[in-house]
Parts: C-alpha cells; sequence; structure tokens
C-alpha cells in the first residue's frame, strides 16, 4: 500500500510509534502473511513479555512484538529514516537488520523528550494554533480515572486518546 501510494518507491520517512503492542492483523491481505509468522511472535512475545498480565487484567502485550518494525522496514525508500518510537523493552531482539543495512537506511530511535515539546505545545494550544480535541476518542471525569485507564488498557473499542476533565 505505501509503494503504491509513492508510485512504487515508497516513503522517505517512516515512524513505528507502535512498538511492543503491535497487533497481527487477523483479516485482510497481511492476516495470511502474518499467520506464517504467528510461531515467529510467539516466540519473540515470550522474550519480550513472559508475564502477560503483571498488574492484573489490564494490561496485555500486542500478539506480533516486531509487526510494526518490520512492516517499517519493508515499505520504506532505499536511503530512507526510519524513527522508532514505540516502546520496546530492553530484552527486544528482533531488528530486520539486514534489510535495513541493505536498503541503506538511517534509523533514528529513542523515548521523546517531553519536557523539550510540553511548554511549546502548551503555547500554541492556548494561541488556537493546535487543538487537541481533534485527536480525541473520549472525554471523562477525572474521578473516573481509574476506570478510565482500565478500559484504553484492555483495548475496548473507542478508547485511543483519552481526556480526563478535571472541571466535570
Amino acid at each position: 500500500m505505501l509503494r503504491e501510494l509513492t508510485g512504487g518507491s515508497g516513503p522517505d520517512r517512516v515512524i513505528d510509534a507502535v512498538g511492543i503492542d503491535a497487533q497481527r492483523p487477523k483479516t485482510g491481505p497481511a492476516a495470511e502473511e502474518a499467520e506464517q509468522q504467528a510461531g515467529q511472535f510467539a516466540n519473540e512475545l515470550e522474550q519480550v513479555a513472559p508475564e502477560t498480565n503483571p498488574q492484573g487484567d489490564t494490561w496485555v502485550p500486542g500478539d506480533a512484538p516486531s509487526q510494526a518494525l518490520q512492516w517499517a522496514v519493508e515499505g520504506v525508500a532505499k536511503a530512507a529514516t526510519l524513527g522508532i518510537i514505540g516502546v520496546y523493552p530492553p530484552q527486544a531482539q528482533a531488528f530486520p537488520i539486514g534489510q535495513a543495512m541493505n536498503k541503506n537506511l538511517t534509523v533514528k530511535m529513542g523515548n521523546c523528550n517531553h519536557r523539550r515539546y510540553i511548554p511549546e505545545l502548551v503555547t500554541m494550544t492556548r494561541a488556537g494554533a493546535v487543538d487537541p480535541s481533534n485527536v480525541l476518542t473520549q472525554v471523562d471525569d477525572v474521578v473516573d480515572a481509574v476506570e478510565a485507564y482500565q478500559s484504553f488498557d484492555r483495548r475496548e473499542p473507542g478508547w485511543i486518546k483519552v481526556a480526563l476533565d478535571p472541571r466535570a
């Protein structure tokens, strides 16, 4: 799909913002290939998340920990840049390094330095240049914070970006 949208070459920049929570496609054209990789993904999952519910029933890792990385490297153009901001634990080992090297990719990764960007984002939001409500899928009272986080962790439909409103 990325190649079709870019005239066959692939995009010059790709960002993996998913990380270990990647889910295998269950339907559609990619589902068959992902099913063939189910064993590989199961081995990776055992390595990166051997305890799937460390704090109760809410958090469950994705069932294809390296899927986003694989698709990013496959889809990006030669000599492109891959940015990785998705979360991976230290024990994660799966990365298509040979394919990335043969495509001459530049890989930039790391955790976001939130403190650097928050003041500017707050200023932009106050000035009306940025409207974060455009990405919100749920707005809830702050008194329901624990329940809201549990719904988000259970990946209930519609719980993608949540705002807790202390004024409610």
